[in-house]
């Protein structure tokens, strides 16, 4: 009668042991993926991961933000609170500064019939853009730092306060790797070794 129930106890060691050994296998195997998928998403950056800002009303649980990482900087899409419980679209972006102006790569004071730029002091400027055939109406905070510009647009007519958009740009922080593959990695988002 001891052989049996020893033969069990070894049996299920067994399946315990190669279990455990499984989860463990799969847990390595995502954390390398997670890696791989983060360098392969973040490598036009033109900052290293440490260097990346995003204001601190995205990627918190439950919100669906999404965010695209390209050589000229960091764009996310969210919906910002601006009060008395309303939302409006915006995207928030941290850029490579154009030299002479700037302003991001495609952003330009030039057609007054198009955009209304304000200089608000401080590296700051407000710039509202008018609806035509080719562009949508928007308003835009955009303020620049040595080699970064940090901009907050209003997509649409939504009229925002200036100190609203201005919170958007102060409020932030570095974000987590976790942050950034939840951020950057779009559903269907696949690799060589998805």
């Amino acid at each position: 009668m001891r052989l049996p129930s020893r033969l069990t106890l070894v049996v299920l060691a067994l399946l315990v042991l190669g279990g455990a050994g499984y989860a463990g296998l799969r847990t390595a195997y995502h954390r390398a993926k997670d890696e791989r998928d983060l360098i392969d998403l973040t490598r036009q950056s033109p900052w290293p991961r440490e260097q990346l800002l995003i204001p601190d009303a995205v990627a918190r649980p439950g919100k669906r933000d999404v965010a695209w990482l390209h050589r000229g900087g960091l764009e996310i899409a969210y919906d910002l609170d601006v009060g008395h419980g309303r939302t409006v679209p915006v995207v928030w972006g941290l850029h490579v500064p154009q030299p002479g102006t700037g302003l991001p790569e495609g952003v330009d004071c030039g057609s007054p019939l198009l955009r209304t730029c304000t200089d608000l002091g401080g590296g700051e400027t407000l710039i509202v853009t008018r609806r035509t055939d080719n562009s949508d109406a928007s308003t835009g905070l955009y303020r620049t730092d040595a080699d970064r510009s940090r901009a907050v647009e209003v997509q649409g007519p939504d009229p925002v306060e200036v100190d609203v958009l201005r919170a958007a740009l102060d409020r932030v922080r570095r974000p987590t790797d976790a942050e950034l593959l939840e951020l950057l990695r779009h559903d269907g988002y696949q690799t060589d070794w998805s």
